[in-house]
């Protein structure tokens, strides 16, 4: 009852030093809180691509599980280390260390059932929210989060564990450590470190070889084996940097004249003399932005550009496809008679007869483009041929095709970035079918799209007869693969949204199960696509707020570490004849400089891996460079404002205490 009664104590007369971990226990809980209550919901099933998003979740719930238990382990190592000359009182006055850790054991144990509390509250109030949220962001029409009582005895059994883990660092450091040591652990300071000039080039190394694999990256596939790579290799080099190459930068300026000006002085000791301790929070910062905006930003892109991939692909608002190349089907005679029968409307109807990705290499040699299997130079050449013939182009409105022969063709390089000696071409050689290229075109309307990352070609040829040919040739090559190109029949067209049930039912009603046209709305594919990029979205979201969170709170933690180391130094260099205003001047200095320096390390990776994040966003279909550029620029401001606003709000705390 004693130790009860005085961890209860402990905690109500000294709240502020509880105050802290019990804000980040209850941060903490709530992001995990929210994404299970998401993830693990009943509710989920009811969504459009409800098990893709629940299996997202999960997987995000698994990264904010980890990175909960860090910082819950940071903030608890900061709370034993001010309250560490009390526990060595406890321990002079005979207290014994298995009291100790008893009342150490009875704070947590209340800590604990505090952020339970809290932490459901406010969970099931963010949830409710965020999942109104989400489902606008997927446009689902299902808002009622049923959260389970099982999840939440989940995410209070997960804290369990983690409060247990926290204890037996508490009474691990507390045990090994004598009363003399625990009176000066709070207020001991840092040895100066010895600068190390391998770690400090290593760092250079690394950070320089991961920005080489980000800048160099060309096309979406070397860029994610690469993203790993190179995200490994800025991990370790940011790490080496704060911790080894900032060292060594501080000691050399300790060599220059201008280090013996007041200003200069006291900054570069200070910085200098608990740059070992200040490395690891900088470092930890530096990534968690980092994160922050990489996260955001791709969250975004793949929304955005999906939305404009399905667009692409889907250039009016249905489609009827048959996949059967012989079959004498009027799609267009089809499409008409559902539409009859419904009573709807069509407009704007197209024919299309089209052979979609088919790959290959093709080699440019002399201006003439060569079809093989096999890749025959050290350039990559291996390209998506897209075939279509001159009166499909026709009939969608593209009426700047000149009258072909049965050995001409018009090209296109459809290429995200394309190659300019293209436009020189002048034949075809497709397995010994050999085409005079005469004309190239700079734009296409109403063309269905398709793969958008790799090399790509239209090729326009006179007549289905030619087409058929080529693809039969392609066809006879890769027999081995047991792969067989077939092209397709499509009737594009546009229909109002009101009017596509009555058409879809008319539609079934006239074709027969077992026919292989096939009925596509664009607003459907929209909707499947946001139900399943939405989730992603979302979880982006929810992953980039908490490595923000979890930024703030180390900021925080630091500006209290660092205010209550620095307001013993200042208070000296006070009683030795520094004016205050110098104080003041050295100590904004001081905090811009531990703030600010994570925030450009941050922008500037950022800015190395914007090519290698623009590659991969290239494979969801954002392939805008304006947007991907403006959805960077406005995230990265966007963080820069929050970083700014937790500069201000927690310097106050820095300078209240060194002030004091």
């Amino acid at each position: 009852m004693l130790s009860l009664k005085i961890a209860t104590n402990n905690i109500k007369n000294g709240f502020k030093s509880f105050a802290p971990f019990l804000m980040a226990s209850v941060t903490m809980f709530v992001m995990v809180f929210v994404t299970a209550s998401i993830g693990f919901s009943p509710s989920i099933n009811h969504l459009r691509g409800g098990a893709a998003v629940s299996t997202l979740m999960k997987f995000a719930l698994a990264i904010l599980t980890i990175f909960s238990l860090m910082i819950l382990i940071y903030s608890y190592r900061f709370l034993q280390l001010q309250r560490s000359k009390e526990f060595g009182l406890y321990d002079i006055l005979g207290f014994g260390k298995r009291k100790i850790v008893s009342v150490a054991f009875l704070e947590l144990f209340i800590s604990y059932l505090l952020t339970i509390i809290i932490g459901t509250i406010c969970g099931v109030i963010f949830s409710k929210f965020l999942f109104l949220v989400f489902v606008n962001l997927i446009g689902g029409n299902y808002f009622d989060l049923q959260i389970s009582f099982n999840t939440i005895l989940f995410v209070s059994f997960v804290y369990l564990v983690f409060f247990f883990i926290l204890i037996f660092i508490g009474a691990l450091i507390i045990w090994k450590s004598s009363s003399l040591d625990l009176l000066r652990e709070a207020s001991k300071g840092e040895k100066e470190p010895k600068s190390n000039l391998f770690l400090a080039a290593l760092a250079l190394v690394f950070l320089g070889s991961g920005y080489f694999l980000a800048l160099t990256v060309e096309d979406p596939i070397s860029a994610i084996t690469r993203f790993f790579i190179a995200v490994l290799l800025v991990i370790f080099g940011t790490y080496f940097f704060y911790i080894s190459f900032t060292i060594w930068y501080l000691k050399r300026k300790k060599k220059r004249p201008s280090y013996y000006k007041a200003s200069n002085f006291i900054t570069t000791s200070s910085m200098l003399y608990r740059m070992k301790a200040n490395a690891a929070g900088l470092a930890n910062i530096t990534i968690l932005l980092s994160m922050t905006v990489v996260t955001i930003v791709v969250s975004l892109g793949i929304f955005l550009g999906s939305e404009k991939m399905v667009k692409e692909a889907m250039p009016k608002d249905a489609m009827i496809s048959a996949i059967d190349p012989t079959s004498k089907q009027d799609l267009t005679g089809l499409a008409q008679t559902a539409a009859d029968v419904s009573h709807t409307q069509l407009s704007d109807l197209s024919n299309l007869y089209i052979a979609q990705d088919i790959g290959l290499h093709l080699q440019n040699t002399h201006h003439k483009l060569v079809a093989s299997d096999v890749q025959t130079s050290d350039k990559d050449d291996y390209t998506l041929v897209t075939m279509v013939t001159r009166d499909s182009l026709v009939s969608s409105g593209n009426d700047n095709l000149p009258p072909l022969s049965n050995n001409q063709i018009v090209i296109k390089d459809t290429s995200n970035k394309p190659d300019s000696e293209s436009k020189n071409l002048i034949n075809l050689d497709w397995y010994d079918n050999k085409y005079d290229i005469i004309k190239y075109i700079d734009d296409v309307k109403n063309l269905p799209r398709g793969n958008s990352f790799q090399k790509s070609l239209l090729v326009v040829f006179p007549n289905k007869e030619e087409m058929n040919k080529v693809i039969q040739s392609f066809n006879e090559r890769e027999n081995n693969q047991n792969y067989q190109q077939t092209p397709t029949s499509l009737v594009l067209f546009n229909i109002d949204k009101s009017e596509e049930k009555a058409f879809s039912r008319s539609f079934k009603d006239i074709t027969s199960p077992s026919s292989d046209q096939t009925l596509t709305f664009r607003s459907e594919a929209l909707a499947d696509q946001h139900a399943q990029i939405g989730g992603f979205v979302f979880i982006g979201f929810v992953l980039g707020v908490s490595f923000i969170l979890g930024a703030a709170l180390i900021i925080y933690y630091k500006q209290l570490s660092e205010g209550t180391q620095d307001k013993r130094s200042f208070k000296i260099l006070q009683e030795v004849g520094l004016s205050k205003e110098e104080v003041q001047k050295t100590i904004q200095s001081q905090v811009r400089m531990i703030f600010f320096l994570p925030l450009i390390i941050a922008v500037l990776h950022f800015i190395g891996a914007y090519r290698m994040i623009a590659n991969i966003l290239n494979m969801f279909g954002a392939n805008d460079f304006q947007l991907v550029f403006t959805i960077s620029a406005l995230t990265l401001l966007g963080c820069m404002v929050i970083y700014y606003f937790i500069y201000r709000l927690t310097s106050k705390v820095y300078y209240n205490i060194v002030e004091r």
